[in-house]
């Protein structure tokens, strides 16, 4: 049995036998329609709590924004995570590649419970989420793609050329979106680390291994309002704005 729910930007279908949620955009383009189809999505989901979620993205034509990204993940898929459910999210992803890009970027850092995967036909998307159990690895899917390195001289760049079958694509993207932000993170990580002072690595060390103020105050002979005090400094000054972003600076020690 399938229901249907419909708002101005958004159509849900619900298969009850096969517990398989879909929201499927109707010509999304602008922030006001993805905020709204969102709420919307978010009420019917809250009622229904499946265990597997496809988001046809086909008709979406619009680029989310970092901090429109991040309100997704605090509104939507980090309190979905709550539920203890083991969740099997798919997403069909757009022609526009720059608004599936913005899409696969908001799990980029693992903010979730679940994994999305990201495919480019409903089929396949489908066969994903009512797959109940991996059969063994074949020979064909662990081998690597075709790796094409250019050196482009007169420009002085290079260009690297992946040929993989057109289902893999996605997962791909995804992976490459993961590379390209840790580099990034590195290379503004490592120059923002350096800045600290030799009591501030100390702080940031303990605070890393999970020592409460009051333990780091006693260590190093400070009051804890230093230590607070501290805390907000090593925020400030790597540019982080919570603990699970001052986390990621454990590669550095």
């Amino acid at each position: 049995m399938e229901r249907l729910f419909r708002s101005e930007s958004l159509a849900m279908y619900y298969d009850e036998d096969r517990d398989i949620f879909m929201g499927k955009w109707d010509n999304c383009n602008v922030a006001e329609k993805l905020i709204a189809g969102i709420k919307e999505y978010k009420g019917i989901f809250e009622k229904i709590v499946p265990e597997k979620v496809i988001w046809d993205l086909s008709s979406m034509s619009y680029t989310i924004p970092t901090e429109l990204q991040n309100w997704i993940l605090d509104f939507l898929d980090i309190p979905a995570c709550r539920h203890g459910i083991d969740y099997k999210v798919a997403h069909i992803l757009s022609p526009d590649i720059y608004a599936s890009i913005s899409v696969m970027n908001m799990y980029v850092d693992g903010k979730t419970t679940f994994r999305p995967h990201f495919f480019s036909h409903e089929n396949t998307a489908l066969d994903w989420v009512n797959l109940t159990a991996k059969g063994p690895v074949s020979n064909a899917e662990i081998l690597p793609p075709l790796l094409k390195v250019e050196s482009l001289l007169n420009e002085n760049k290079g260009r690297i050329t992946l040929d993989v079958d057109s289902t893999e694509v996605p997962e791909y993207l995804l992976d490459i979106l993961k590379v390209i932000k840790n580099r990034r993170f590195f290379s503004v990580g490592i120059r923002n680390y350096m800045q600290l002072t030799a009591r501030e690595k100390v702080i940031l060390t303990l605070i890393l291994q999970g020592k409460p103020n009051k333990n780091i105050a006693d260590i190093l002979s400070i009051s804890c309002e230093t230590v607070k005090t501290h805390r907000r400094n090593l925020l400030r000054k790597l540019q982080c704005k919570n603990m699970n972003e001052l986390m990621r600076f454990q590669i550095f020690l």
